[in-house]
């Protein structure tokens, strides 16, 4: 339990994001390259994958050394819902915001 609220309280920390293409929330395309958004929102980003493309990618969110994979993410998006969202900024490079 205190490592999900360590990580809640992570959620506005960049984290990198491998196996799935930023703007592929639900479709078959992958990719090996990572990308960068924050904690929040590539834990909503990767839950929200269907399970057999988050399987086949092996999506993973890595944070300051924490690796969480797409059962960590499905479980913490059940768990703090909304509240993981943070505004990504409109600077380049930093990914793109969920919709």
């Amino acid at each position: 339990m205190n490592r999900d609220q360590d990580i809640f309280k992570k959620r506005d920390r960049l984290a990198m994001v491998r196996g799935v293409v930023t703007h592929s929330i639900s479709g078959p395309a992958v990719d090996a390259a990572p990308y960068t958004m924050f904690l929040g929102n590539a834990i909503l980003h990767i839950a929200r994958l269907d399970a057999a493309v988050c399987t086949t990618a092996d999506a993973t969110v890595v944070v300051e050394g924490m690796t969480l994979d797409c059962d960590d993410c499905r479980r913490l998006a059940l768990k703090f819902g909304d509240s993981l969202v943070v505004a990504e900024p409109s600077v380049g490079g930093l990914g793109s915001s969920l919709q």
